[in-house]
């Protein structure tokens, strides 16, 4: 299995994205096991409006060849909710499911992507 964490911060604190880094990994080896690759992206100082940042656009490349892709939270994912469906969206359309901090997020994205998919953009 390989999995990617993402982490954000939206000021410049190590800390903040080592702690959710943390709490991350210990989620995925829970679920599947200690021999999981562990791959870790992550943004310092830049908001969750913005959806240019390098770790993100890193991980999105990417994103196909993860089973998974884990944040603490969705605001880590984006603070926008156009841009948070946008972004399910092309996690899911690579194959790499979406969690948050212990929760598994493919039943509730489905129904975010239903909800808004008649929304006129």
């Amino acid at each position: 299995m390989r999995a990617a964490i993402y982490a954000r911060v939206g000021n410049p604190d190590q800390v903040a994205v080592r702690h959710q880094a943390e709490v991350l990994t210990g989620q995925i080896r829970g679920m599947w096991g200690e021999r999981t690759e562990i791959d870790i992206y992550a943004d310092n100082g830049i908001s969750g409006l913005r959806t240019d940042r390098p770790g993100l656009q890193k991980l999105l490349r990417n994103a196909g060849t993860y089973n998974g892709v884990f944040v603490y939270n969705m605001s880590r994912l984006s603070r926008s909710v156009p841009d948070a469906v946008g972004l399910v969206r092309q996690l899911k359309n690579q194959g790499a499911e979406l969690y948050a901090a212990n929760r598994n997020m493919a039943g509730i994205t489905e129904e975010i992507l239903k909800a808004v998919s008649d929304i006129p953009t």
